[in-house]
């Protein structure tokens, strides 16, 4: 075999067994033999830090968290309570023995629970980093996941958090339908005037979507510097980064100059560049009483439209959800599907002629429009200097923060949040993160792959270009060159010219024909002999053959006759 031949086969063989290279090592394996590992504390202390909880009491809700007894305001008094139910405890899969976290029970409901910080942190210079976990079990169709700082006050009455309530900054992923975001909001006052403002972070380019379709436990992470730098990511992977001055929507920084409010349009400032024609006269012949549409008197129902069956009927195989709430949600009724009696005819119900364009329809008269003469533009107020402009700087206007507290409506149940963590200390969110979230996303990765061993080194490729986009790159390079190396090395020799041999009449040496083994088994199977010698038949062919020679076409070959090969 050729080296060609080789190296195409293992290419091949490479491509063609690779996909499958976890499949084989897994076929045996079941979900019942992974074995989770027993939690282990992080190292951090709670005096370290201004915040943190890993949820390893099971009684944190009504001695730590605290639960709203607020209610919200403008909106029916059934729907204005925080009914969403919490509990502390593990996830529905176990990755983690006694990993506990703060868990959403409910759906379809206002949540709201707040707990204080062991000590206020006032943005006096140092860095702040907010960090937590946000898992969604059944992943999220419409529903925050987001946590607010909230801001000096609130720690004297927790119980009365509710969505007023004033908060510094809010942080975190949220998603309703095909819109997925992770919010980094921050709240300023004007000294000026003491307004307060809200100014959010620009969307990043890179999609968030996977955060709440995957099922697994995602890192969100804020970093606030005293520079005014602040960062967002998600996995330890920064997702959108900046200056609380420049990348901020609107800019934190309040116009130098307004339009003056005092500034009257003069009554005779003529905004409208064309008015109508006062000298054009209706035509006799407009008729505007004619309606747009007539019946189509021509119309016949379709022999197959049933006028007994209605569109649409209830679906008789819906069945009343068990958590329906029939003073929240009304009464129940199934929902209504297309009747399948009028699926491929004309129509059901009630038939009635259509309605058709009206020929003799023109509409009212209206009176052509031309340039107005006295046209000046459009008017706008003077600008003036901005009497409340400021220089501002962000971070040091943030107001005190004392207290955290999830407060978010959801269509999801299952949603765990865990390890939250606020801190000045980067190097320390480093190693709490190591500690909680990369050992956890490690065990769930093992209990994924035993979960489902059929999934791919393939699919695992794919996978890891929703971190890394760049790995597309990546691929393709890793397909192309080998392709290249393999047309090269098959396609790419050259092959020896065959010698052009010029006729001549100069005697040659005698070369022995090689006879093909059929041939020969045709001939005998003719019963010819082959040693027999040349009979008139054949110097009759012998003279045919020199008269197409000379180009004498006056003699035809008999069809009987047959070249017989010469002796050996």
């Amino acid at each position: 075999m050729e080296f060609h031949q080789i190296f195409l086969g293992v290419i091949l063989a490479f491509f063609l067994t690779g996909g499958h290279a976890k499949e084989s090592d897994s076929d045996d394996i079941q979900v019942e033999d992974y074995v989770p590992p027993s939690f282990t504390p992080p190292s951090v202390k709670q005096n370290d830090v201004f915040f943190v909880d890993w949820f390893d009491s099971l009684d944190g809700i009504g001695t730590r968290w605290i639960k709203s007894a607020a209610k919200k305001d403008g909106i029916e008094e059934n729907l204005a309570m925080y009914n969403g139910e919490w509990y502390i405890g593990s996830p529905s899969n176990v990755v983690i023995e006694e990993d506990y976290g703060l868990v959403v029970k409910t759906k379809a409901r206002h949540h709201a629970i707040a707990a204080k910080l062991a000590k206020p942190f006032d943005f006096s210079g140092k860095p702040l980093v907010v960090q937590y976990e946000v898992k969604y079990e059944e992943g999220q169709e419409c529903g925050g996941g987001y946590v607010k700082l909230l801001s000096a006050g609130i720690e004297k009455k927790i119980s009365s958090f509710n969505d007023q309530t004033p908060y510094t900054i809010m942080f975190g992923p949220d998603k309703c339908g095909q819109t997925a975001k992770v919010h980094f909001i921050i709240k300023l006052k004007n000294p000026k005037n003491e307004t307060i403002s809200e100014h959010h972070v620009k969307e990043p380019s890179k999609s968030v979507m996977s955060y709440f379709e995957d099922k697994m436990t995602h890192l969100y992470t804020l970093k606030i510097t005293s520079d005014n730098k602040f960062s967002v990511s998600v996995d330890n992977t920064v997702i959108s980064s900046g200056s609380l001055m420049t990348d901020l929507i609107p800019s934190v920084e309040p116009p130098k100059q307004i339009y003056d409010p005092e500034d009257k349009k003069p009554q005779d400032w003529d905004e409208r560049e064309y008015i109508p024609d006062s000298s054009a006269v209706k035509p006799e012949d407009w008729d505007e009483s004619q309606p747009k549409e007539i019946i189509d008197e021509s119309a016949v129902k379709p022999s197959d439209w049933l006028e007994d069956e209605e569109p649409l009927i209830f679906d008789t195989s819906a069945v009343k959800p068990d958590d329906w709430d029939v003073e929240m949600d009304g009464e129940w009724e199934p929902k209504l599907i297309a009747n399948p009696k009028c699926a491929g005819i004309s129509g059901c119900g009630k038939w009635s002629q259509p309605m058709k364009p009206n020929p003799a329809y023109k509409g009212k008269w209206e009176p052509p429009m031309i340039s107005n003469p006295n046209y000046k533009g459009k008017w706008s107020p003077k600008l003036i200097d901005n009497p409340n402009y400021y220089e501002p700087n962000p971070y040091k206007q943030l107001e005190k923060i004392t207290a955290l507290g999830f407060e978010l409506w959801t269509m999801s149940s299952g949603i765990v949040f865990d390890n939250i963590l606020i801190t000045d200390d980067e190097n320390l969110a480093h190693v709490f993160a190591a500690e909680t979230f990369t050992v956890k996303r490690r065990q769930e990765e093992l209990y994924a792959a035993v979960k489902n061993p059929t999934k791919g080194i393939f699919q695992s490729l794919i996978d890891a270009t929703e971190e890394r986009p760049w790995l597309w790159a990546v691929y393709t390079l890793a397909l192309l060159i080998p392709t290249i190396l393999i047309s090269i090395v098959c396609f790419g020799r050259k092959t020896s010219p065959v010698p052009n041999v010029k006729k001549t009449d100069e005697p040659v040496e005698d070369v022995e024909d090689e006879i093909n083994p059929d041939e020969v088994v045709d001939i005998q199977a003719e019963n010819v002999e082959i040693n027999a010698p040349i009979d008139s038949n054949e110097a009759e062919v012998e003279n045919v053959e020199e008269s197409e020679k000379s180009g004498s076409s006056s003699i035809e070959p008999s069809p009987k006759t047959r070249r017989r090969p010469r002796k050996v």
